[in-house]
């Protein structure tokens, strides 16, 4: 019996966040969230013009008590591949009296940059 091994795909990471401001402020301050994670995702344009510089790399790590958690496994560099914003939950679309929404939600998609191996997978990846 004979099989192709053809590659092994970089992991992806899907992380989701609910955000229910209790003020405008507070609204504005998830703005300020998501424009840096959308700021970060994207690639900058060189000075001619002519090539993308690679965007933002990530380096995420799960903690415990203020410490690194070892149950989970390691996550290796990754970029910011995609994000969904939903503003509005399942009560609708509200907002405050300036107009920004009192629930955000987002979903972060994060590739990672490195093919695992197998001693990589030994040391916790």
């Amino acid at each position: 019996r004979e099989q192709l091994f053809k590659s092994v795909e970089p992991r992806v990471f899907t992380f989701s966040y609910k955000f229910l401001s209790r003020s405008a402020a507070e609204a504005k301050n998830v703005r300020a969230i998501i424009d840096r994670f959308k700021f970060h995702m994207h690639p900058e344009i060189s000075s001619g013009g002519l090539f993308y510089i690679y965007p933002s790399e990530f380096n995420i790590v799960y903690y415990f008590e203020g410490k690194e958690n070892t149950n989970l496994n390691k996550i290796s560099t990754c970029v910011l591949e995609k994000m969904d914003v939903d503003y509005g939950g399942q009560n609708g679309f509200q907002t405050f009296k300036d107009g920004m929404p009192t629930e955000i939600n987002i979903t972060l998609q994060f590739r990672e940059l490195e093919t695992l191996t197998k001693e990589r997978i030994d040391v916790g990846y």
